[in-house]
Parts: structure tokens; sequence; C-alpha cells
């Protein structure tokens, strides 16, 4: 138990945990779950479980709740055996994406001894939303552990779903894991309002000097070329975001936007990749200079561009 315990502390790190908001906890009754009753069949034995805008069903003649595991972003319910299901969640300071949650998680989990990928994340479609699945193995003073886990992200907000057992009971436990994940669904709340304000701002065609030339368009759309000649064979495309406020940028609206970037191809001399990244986070100053450009800097790296609308 001790090493899922560390398990789960470990997700927790990844998302940060800077709270989601409204927590339900394992005895709230809320309408958010009545869709997923068809993932169980009629003899089950369902509680239904909110932590923050998720809300699960489960079985509780096969899972206990612990609430010595869980906090306002946690829960934690566990199996006689010792398998454990993890639920939570954060609402972070930029926009999140399930692929860039999973490089963080995996940066976190290397450190465990045997750590290897048994698949790789694979998006699975969950009572009509979208998460991404990643099943990793580890050992732990000498037991081998496996680990499935689902990722979502909306905007700001981050959830992750694990199932961690020790590999001899894994495959006998994991239908009951996928009972309570498939059951999930979401009521996160969008951000429409403000990324419409930015995207009256972002549209259009940007010079971005030796940076290249970006295009961002009103369908939510990007392509960033590497040089203005906008030549197809060497850019990254895919869709983008933004908002008029972001309190750890240190901006209200008017002040500055917030713009991320979900890049899902790479042409480099004409042949296909990805990116080092699943997501590119910058900050836009609307203060202008001289020449009418504005500064942009990429919240990660600090690279600064200067960006004049074409």
């Amino acid at each position: 138990m001790k090493k899922i315990r560390r398990t789960i502390t470990m997700c927790a790190m990844a998302l940060l945990l800077a709270g989601c908001g409204g927590q339900g906890g394992a005895e709230k009754n809320t309408d958010n779950a009545a869709s997923a009753q068809t993932q169980y069949g009629t003899g089950d034995t369902l509680k239904q479980a909110g932590l923050g805008a998720m809300a699960i069903l489960y079985d509780d003649s096969v899972w206990t709740y612990d609430e010595t595991q869980g906090s306002d972003s946690s829960m934690a319910f566990t199996m006689e055996d010792g398998s454990l299901l993890g639920l939570s969640c954060s609402k972070e300071s930029f926009y999140q994406h399930p692929l860039d949650m999973i490089q963080i998680s995996s940066q976190l989990n290397a450190a465990y001894e045997g750590f290897e990928e048994i698949e790789a994340p694979t998006p699975v479609t969950v009572q009509g939303e979208e998460w991404y699945e990643w099943i990793y193995q580890y050992e732990e003073n000498g037991v081998e552990t496996v680990a499935l886990q689902r990722f979502y992200g909306k905007n700001y907000y981050a959830y992750t779903m694990s199932y961690i057992a020790e590999k001899q009971t894994y495959e006998a436990d994991k239908n009951e894991a996928l009972k309570v994940m498939n059951s999930a669904v979401m009521s996160v709340p969008d951000n429409d309002e403000n990324e419409q304000k930015a995207a009256k701002f972002l549209v259009g065609e940007w010079d971005l000097g030796e940076s290249g030339y970006l295009v961002l368009h009103d369908d939510g759309t990007y392509a960033w070329y590497m040089d203005e000649s906008k030549d197809e064979k060497n850019m990254h495309k895919g869709t983008y975001a933004g908002d008029v406020s972001n309190e750890s940028l240190g901006f209200t609206e008017g002040e500055g936007v917030y713009l991320v970037l979900f890049p899902e191809v790479l042409y480099m001399d004409g042949e296909e990749g990805k990116t080092a990244s699943a997501k590119y986070d910058y900050a836009i100053s609307l203060e202008q200079q001289a020449n009418g450009a504005y500064q942009m800097i990429n919240t990660t790296t600090f690279a600064m561009y200067d960006m004049t609308k074409q």
C-alpha cells in the first residue's frame, strides 16, 4: 500500500494541485453521472462520487472510499487486495493538454526503479469527452506494479484517473477499475467569453521577423511558417486558444493577451513529424511599440518575439 500511496502523490505533484473547486465527496448525490449507469449491470451496488467538475459511479461492494488518502483535490478508493483507484484535479496557470500532462508525469515517474512504458498515450472517449490513456510499470521494494492513467484537460482545468495495482492482480481488477473510469461525466466550465475577446485581437496574419510568420484563423486553427515565404514544407500547424486576462502572467483585460498553441503536425523540409511539446504558451503585451509591433514571450523558454499584424 505504501508504494501505491506514493504513486498517487506523484500524480498529484504532476498536476500541481492548485485546487479545482467544489469537491463533491464520496457520498455526493448529483445528476452528473446519470448516463454512467449503463457501464454497470443491474445487480451492481452503486454510489456516486464527485470531485470538482467530475462525477463517477462506483460499486461499494468492490471499492472502499479511503478518506485518509483524499484532499480537496484528490480522492482514493481501494480494493481488499490493495489495488487502488485515484482521482485528481487542479486548476492551473495555463491551458492544459493531456499529452503535456503525461509528459510531466513521465518525467516524475522516471525516478522509479524499472519504470517502463507499456502502452503509449492513446485518446479514448468517455461519456462524450476525450481523455488520453497511458499505461506503464515500475518497481518499488522489489514489487512490480502497473499503472493505468487517464488524463483530461479543458482550458485551465486538469483531471486524472489512476488505476494502480501489483502486476499479479492488475488484470484481475482492471475491468472493475475501467467501469468506474468509463462512468466519468465532466462539467468543466468553459472560457468562451474571454476566448472570443482574445480572438478579436489574435485573428489575422502576424509577421514575426526572423521567427517566421504566424497565421491565426477565426476557426481556431493556426499555421506557423518558418519564414515569410509561407513555405508549407517548413511549418507547424494545429489549434489555438487565448484569454484576455491571466493572473499568473500579471495582466488583466486590456493589458495583455494569453495565447496557447496546440500543434498537431510539424513539417521540416517537407518531412512530417511532431513538435517537442503538445502545447506552447505565450504572453503578449498590448503596449504597442513605436514601430507598431507587439512583444510576445514564450512563458517556458522566455524567447521574445516582435509581432506585427499584416
